[in-house]
């Protein structure tokens, strides 16, 4: 609940500081162009209809755009052009300029603009916080990637299905991995054909991860590349798993209310593949690593599997170093919201 405070009086603050500065700014547009009959009421009716429309454009760009692709820069440019026509159109309106005046007075606007956009990137993003999107489905059900959506074979419910990297032979899809919200975990080839998108989530950067927490955090063999596992295994640790559980120093781990029914894969898919974090090889982290693992077990590359860890440190382990950050809300899909710490 802390975190949702300090996301909300963080979001209301830069959105009041925003507006002030956006409507300042536009007064001083409109006095460059000699527009007249600019008053408080207009100021403030004319700021809020642009913000009102920024912000459906944002909504609009981020449900209808693809990610990637020619469709992708034709709409991303699609939407710039009427980031621009739409405020200046509602600026003329609402001072009754030609559209000339009303483009003269809109350019000192984009001074707040970017001085808002520096601020997310040089201090909001690197320090508090920081949107991101689950790459796949590792983390299913508490997190999807792009995914299906079929029936449980254990218990007749709503199952997550991972999406194919390629279409089978003939154009269809074989039988993929399965997970429901109970973590029932199976191979399955009917589900639906509707594919649908990935979680996004807030990580606070501000954040210290405790155990059970689902953190972003950089490869160790690839610093470059992001991923979101859940914590585990503390420094200091020795961790192993045992009949679908988690051990810390002999101890079995309780999860929480909310991944109960989690059972870890203990054993590899496979003969002749090393696991970490087995009976015969458990994992000992040292004081500043982290033992990271997906909820979707059968379908995780995780600290069980790494072959090859960060300089200086285990194959299994996350460096704290490495760390970016604890995952708190799912903001999107709208029905996927989700307050996770």
């Amino acid at each position: 609940m802390l975190s949702t405070i300090i996301f909300v009086a963080l979001f209301l603050g830069l959105l009041i500081v925003s507006f002030v500065l956006w409507m300042a700014f536009l007064r001083l547009g409109l006095r460059w162009a000699k527009v007249e009959g600019v008053t408080t009421r207009r100021l403030v009716v004319a700021t809020m209809l642009v913000f009102v429309v920024q912000a459906v454009l944002r909504i609009l760009s981020h449900v209808l755009l693809p990610s990637t692709g020619s469709r992708a820069a034709l709409g991303g440019f699609a939407v710039l052009v009427a980031a621009v026509l739409l405020p200046c159109l509602i600026i003329a309106r609402i001072f009754k300029s030609r559209f000339v005046r009303s483009l003269q007075a809109w350019l000192p606007t984009l001074v707040p603009s970017i001085a808002m956009v520096s601020l997310g990137l040089f201090v909001v993003r690197p320090y508090l916080v920081e949107a991101f999107y689950s790459p796949g489905n590792a983390m299913a059900p508490t997190l999807l990637g792009s995914h299906y959506r079929g029936l449980c074979p254990e218990c007749g419910g709503p199952s997550i299905v991972c999406a194919p990297p390629y279409p089978t032979r003939g154009g269809s899809h074989g039988p993929q991995p399965t997970i429901c919200r109970h973590f029932h975990m199976s191979s399955s080839a009917d589900y639906g054909l509707r594919l649908f998108g990935p979680d996004r989530v807030l990580v606070a950067k501000y954040l210290a991860p405790r155990r059970w927490d689902l953190v972003v955090f950089r490869s160790p063999r690839d610093p470059s590349t992001l991923y979101v596992k859940r914590v585990v295994g503390l420094p200091g640790e020795q961790i192993h798993l045992d009949q679908g559980a988690a051990w810390a120093d002999g101890r079995k781990l309780t999860p929480p209310e909310s991944i109960r029914g989690i059972t870890y894969v203990s054993e590899p898919s496979y003969a002749g593949r090393k696991m970490w974090g087995s009976l015969d090889n458990p994992a000992r982290l040292a004081a500043d690593e982290y033992f990271v693992l997906g909820d979707f077990s059968a379908n995780s590359e995780d600290s069980r599997f790494w072959a090859e860890g960060a300089p200086d440190h285990h194959p299994f382990a996350v460096p704290a170093s490495y760390v970016c950050g604890v995952v708190t809300h799912i903001y999107w899909p709208p029905q996927r919201w989700r307050i996770l710490r």
